[in-house]
């Protein structure tokens, strides 16, 4: 297939690089494209990728052993790994979804020269980040992997898991974006929908069960959910020569879910404070 985005040639590294989730899509479309795909996953990657890493992202020590084995010069991160919630602890969730993505994102920068671009899949969970942006920065500013730890594990009270996380990784984003607009790097998010992926099916299924008309109001206007691809190509997009002008974006892929509630069509929910 040609390749519009640019990816021939490039190195790029992918986490939650298995499976057909969101990650594991990418990295078929990336292989397509003729890039050198380094697979990071706890589950093995079938795919002819460049090399497959196997990381526990819960784990600081396996994500600096993964950084080791990775190579000098990296064109593109694409933090697509994540935990969906239950049953995971907050904690655990918060620690993955975030410090994990956080802490390999700043052991690769280094390796990244003009041009180098970063994406992350956050969530449309990641919506009103502003109502905890002072918290939020609070945690940014500690660097330290152990003390930021001790801090999610402080503000339990605030730390629901899942959405806190997805807020973090789109303040830390925007954070990040004009420091490394200085060395020509992006840095930008992808927020989806309610997406059908392996990971994300019982989750789903188990909701719909509990509160049927609530959920599928999370779906938005278009009434169903959205296909692994579809979040792909947005992603592949944010981190593409196309995309050499935008940076600290929080790109809200949900078929205008949050859209009729900023403008008042539909009324927010609890769930999305």
């Amino acid at each position: 297939m040609k390749d519009p985005f640019g990816y021939q040639g490039k190195t790029v590294v992918v986490t939650g690089a298995a499976g057909s989730g969101m990650g594991g899509t990418t990295v078929a479309k990336l292989l397509e494209f003729g890039a050198d795909v380094y697979a990071l996953d706890m589950k093995e990657v079938t795919l002819p990728v460049k090399k497959y890493i196997r990381i526990d992202l819960g784990k600081k020590g396996d994500i600096e052993d993964a950084a080791r084995q990775l190579p000098a010069r990296i064109d593109c991160l694409f933090n697509c790994a994540g935990l969906p919630g239950v049953p995971f602890s907050p904690f655990d969730v918060a620690v993955v979804n975030f410090l994990a993505a956080r802490h390999l994102t700043e052991l690769l920068l280094p390796r990244m020269e003009s041009g180098g671009a970063i994406a992350i899949i956050a969530s449309h969970a990641g919506i009103l980040w502003q109502r905890r942006l002072d918290l939020i920065k609070g945690l940014l500013q500690i660097a330290d992997w152990e003390k930021a730890c001790d801090w999610l594990k402080a503000h339990a009270d605030v730390n629901d898991g899942y959405r806190f996380s997805k807020k973090c990784l789109v303040v830390y984003a925007k954070w990040r974006a004009p420091e490394l607009a200085k060395k020509n790097i992006r840095i930008n998010c992808l927020c989806p929908g309610v997406t059908t992926t392996p990971m994300y099916g019982e989750y789903w299924e188990k909701r719909l069960t509990e509160n049927e008309e609530h959920w599928r109001d999370q779906q938005g206007p278009s009434g169903r959910n959205a296909t692994p691809e579809e979040m792909a190509w947005p992603l592949l997009f944010l981190n593409s020569d196309l995309a050499s002008y935008i940076s600290g974006v929080d790109l809200y892929v949900d078929y205008g879910r949050d859209g009729e509630r900023e403008v008042g069509l539909k009324e927010r929910h609890s769930t999305d404070t």
